[in-house]
């Protein structure tokens, strides 16, 4: 992001956070100590997900993350907060043309408004609540799929494929045992990873020591894995050094050829423009056999139709998370979510197994990807 882009997205940012101050501000009753308490609540809150990206590094993990968990949170929030005021400006400008009020509403109006202001916390609370419990309760997507075996075997191929952990101060230790739970029962042959496996910084993934949960994952293949555009965030160099040591094989515009069955590709992430061509990367493959793609983000799927790929397995677009993001994200991908057919090639995009920001899921699912192959 250019420098010219953060200005305005701050400048953005800094603007909506006001007006909503402002709007809540007006809403409170004329209470001194409850002022200078919704100041301080509203600084930390605006403020904390910056000092945790800032000075994360800086100050104890525990701290960090009770910061990035607060940030997270009002992230979400702002958009819903940002989506009621409107609403209500909307509703009071109109009033003043219209005049729909009923008269309890004039002769009671900061009642209202605090009353307004406490049902909009309260309702963001409880769909919170539910988002929280959708997130910690990923489902198994079963798909199914049918590839021409080549000269390989025929027979079966199960694949469990999980994207966007973002594993560090959200996701933590005590998911990712979950995750690795859920996994390793699906008893697939081989358990493939399409990028964000990190978040943005290894000092959480490494504080809590996370490969040793990794290294737990169990397939008759193997644990391979690309690079989305999350892991560019921090240190790319400790990154790839945590993947060796979690027992899991990175694949970097690269390729592997597993039991002579099929090929497994891997992409390098798209906000890379050193990564190579997809036709190159094809280029090397001597074998007739399937071809699986791992490109964590899938906004080049014509690229795999010229490649004469049978299935590509994608992520990063989290199903837009949140509603309404969710349809918002679905007009902006040729595929944002879920399966297509287009040609001789397969498409699976995922909403993911973690998320960004707040741990909340609200109109979409957190989930695993358990791929049943027919080699035919």
């Amino acid at each position: 992001m250019n420098k010219i882009a953060i200005i305005i997205a701050l400048a953005l940012y800094g603007g909506i956070n006001y007006w909503l101050f402002r709007r809540t501000w007006q809403a409170l009753p004329a209470n001194a100590l409850m002022h200078i308490i919704f100041i301080i609540l509203f600084v930390l809150c605006s403020l904390s997900f910056f000092f945790a990206m800032a000075l994360g590094n800086k100050m104890p993990f525990v701290v960090t993350a009770v910061l990035e968990n607060i940030g997270a949170y009002w992230v979400i929030g702002l958009m819903y907060f940002m989506m009621a005021a409107l609403f209500f400006d909307i509703l009071r400008f109109s009033n003043h043309f219209l005049k729909f009020y009923p008269d309890w509403v004039y002769s009671n109006y900061q009642q209202v408004k605090l009353i307004t202001l406490i049902s909009v916390v309260g309702l963001f609370t409880v769909f919170s609540l539910i988002g929280n419990y959708r997130f910690r309760h990923p489902i198994v997507h079963q798909v199914n799929v049918a590839l021409a075996k080549g000269d390989g075997q025929a027979g079966s191929l199960t694949i469990a494929m999980a994207s966007d952990v973002h594993l560090g101060n959200i996701i933590r230790k005590g998911r990712l045992k979950k995750y690795v739970e859920l996994l390793n029962s699906q008893n697939a042959d081989i358990i493939l990873f399409a990028g964000d496996l990190i978040d943005h910084s290894m000092r959480p993934v490494e504080f809590q020591k996370m490969d040793e949960d990794l290294l737990k994952l169990k397939a008759k293949y193997g644990v391979y894995a690309i690079f989305g555009n999350h892991e560019y965030y921090g240190d790319i160099e400790r990154a790839t050094a945590f993947y060796k040591r979690s027992g899991i094989t990175l694949i970097r515009d690269s390729t592997v050829t597993i039991d002579k069955r099929f090929v497994l590709i891997g992409r390098d992430d798209i906000s890379q423009h050193r990564r190579k061509p997809l036709e190159t990367i094809v280029a090397g493959i001597k074998d007739n056999l399937p071809r699986i793609l791992l490109d964590h983000n899938p906004v080049k799927m014509n690229d795999a139709l010229k490649n004469n790929i049978g299935l590509q397995l994608s992520g990063h677009t989290h199903n837009g998370q949140i509603f309404p993001l969710n349809y918002i994200v679905g007009s902006m991908y040729p595929l944002a979510y879920g399966y297509l057919k287009k040609g001789n090639t397969n498409f699976f995009v995922s909403s993911g197994l973690g998320l960004w920001a707040a741990p909340v899921r609200i109109g979409t699912n957190s989930e695993i990807v358990r791929i049943t192959i027919s080699l035919i």
